[in-house]
């Protein structure tokens, strides 16, 4: 297996579970975060993406080496002591320790650890693609734009703006790209306008919409996007990951709308605003996309942003609202410090030649101080090949022990031969399957599978012990 692709399918494995529990746990803690700003809520949306991004990535430090304890684990295991009420005071961190380097060890085939790779290195590369293209658009937007001429009275409103948000001025261009209002830019920001707003909008339409998207970019939200699109690829595959990222871009627009409104006009005039020109967009019926820029309504929000700005009134105050965020924030690093303890860890099917060798030889079963069973291994292109001899056995349908045993000449070839956790699954040329298991150095028990539908029908056999023959064993 190529270890690129363990550590691929390990990745997406623990992704898929830990990213549920996050988003989740996420989910009910913004709930209590409602009353607050919505900033909070962001932040911790923001640290949900983070972790469900980061934790997967926990899970690799022991990927390939799962089977070999590590010396500081054990160190770990070792300081956990009992006491007459319970464990030592330094025992919670080493218990933690010790779980959070034991993986539950998953077993796939190489074919389907390769198609698991593939197809997750495919789909990375799609949304890739489909960044690059929103951003090759972006630029080809910004350059067909154009300078505006402002009416003096709509000038007066956007200096006004600048002002009460603290901003330098940011230069407005008009597009026939864009669908609405729309913030691009890093290093040097432009805001840019559809042909008909400024000719359409009423000035307090106008100083709205400026708030909102010079709130944008007062808080860097632009750039602050395209970190997240970019950090988002490793688990953009999950629908969980997609319900983080809405409700990042959900919760960035209501902060945006509770700065403008707090220093524009009034709450109410804010809302209508947004109501009237949401109306006008939909008139207009554009089907071009403003891409990765920030747009005003790119969400499809609009009635529980609405919602938000005319609720702010009843929210609480400052101080509690930072304390529950720091609760909140706390209670989320908890749960992830308890989903990293548990993790899969993927590995290899095949074996190497160390795990098969101990199985190379003759082994024998004997009944009654006869020999009624011979099984031999041998190696070969590193897999276990060999023969099964014939023989009749009767077995007691209460104990499962044999009761009789009949010798019959000829043998079954080995078909197949499969250790998994240290049990060998033998399958011969007529479908019976056995389950060797090593017991001592030259020992092993032999037990026969029953299949489902003979469960029950079929009194199944105790397992048989075996013993290597003197000289029986092969070296490479």
């Amino acid at each position: 297996m190529n270890p690129i692709s363990e550590i691929v399918v390990t990745y997406v494995t623990n992704a898929l579970w830990m990213t549920c529990v996050i988003t989740a746990v996420t989910v009910l803690l913004s709930r209590a975060l409602r009353r607050g700003p919505s900033s909070h809520r962001h932040a911790l949306w923001v640290a949900a993406l983070l972790l469900a991004v980061l934790l997967p990535f926990a899970s690799l430090r022991g990927s390939r080496n799962n089977d070999k304890p590590k010396p500081e684990s054990a160190e770990a295991a070792s300081t956990v002591q009992p006491t007459e009420t319970g464990f030592s005071g330094t025992s919670s961190w080493a218990l933690w320790r010790r779980m959070r380097h034991g993986g539950q060890p998953v077993q796939f085939g190489p074919l389907w650890v390769g198609l698991v790779a593939l197809l997750y290195f495919g789909f990375i590369f799609y949304r890739l693609v489909r960044l690059y293209c929103g951003w090759r658009s972006l630029q080809a937007m910004l350059h067909e734009s154009r300078d505006p001429q402002i009416p003096p009275a709509k000038r007066t409103v956007v200096e006004q703006c600048h002002s009460l948000l603290g901003m330098k001025p940011v230069p407005i261009l008009l597009s026939l790209e864009g669908k609405g209002p729309a913030t691009l830019g890093i290093r040097n920001p432009v805001l840019i306008f559809p042909e008909w707003f400024l000719s359409q909008a009423s000035e307090d339409e106008l100083a709205s919409v400026l708030g909102h998207e010079l709130a944008h970019i007062r808080r860097h939200d632009f750039l602050l996007n395209l970190i997240y699109e970019l950090l988002i690829l490793p688990v953009s595959f999950h629908p969980a990951a997609a319900l983080i990222k809405a409700r990042i871009d959900q919760t960035r627009e209501l902060a945006c709308d509770e700065i403008a409104a707090e220093c524009l006009s009034t709450r109410t005039q804010y809302a209508r605003s947004l109501l009237t020109i949401a109306q006008s967009m939909s008139a207009k019926q554009r089907s071009a996309t403003v891409g990765y820029a920030l747009g005003l309504f790119d969400t499809n929000t609009l009635e529980d942003r609405i919602m938000n700005v005319l609720a702010r009134a009843n929210h609480i105050r400052k101080t509690w609202a930072r304390a529950s965020a720091l609760v909140s924030s706390g209670l989320l690093i908890a749960t992830c410090l308890g989903v990293s303890a548990f993790s899969f860890q993927v590995t290899q099917l095949h074996n190497t030649d160390a795990d098969l060798q101990p199985f190379v030889g003759t082994w024998q079963a004997k009944f009654r101080g006869k020999i009624f069973q011979t099984i031999k291994l041998e190696k070969k292109h590193d897999k276990l090949t060999g023969t099964v001899s014939h023989a009749n056995v009767s077995v007691d349908p209460k104990s499962g022990e044999l009761t009789e045993v009949e010798v019959v000449d000829g043998r079954d070839a080995i078909v197949e031969a499969k250790l998994t956790s240290g049990i060998l699954r033998i399958t011969e040329e007529d479908d019976i399957q056995f389950e060797m298991k090593l017991t001592g150095a030259d020992q092993a028990q032999l037990e026969i599978v029953i299949s489902p539908r003979d469960a029950g029908k079929v009194p199944k056999p105790k397992p048989w012990k075996l013993e290597r023959a003197k000289g029986g064993q092969q070296t490479n």
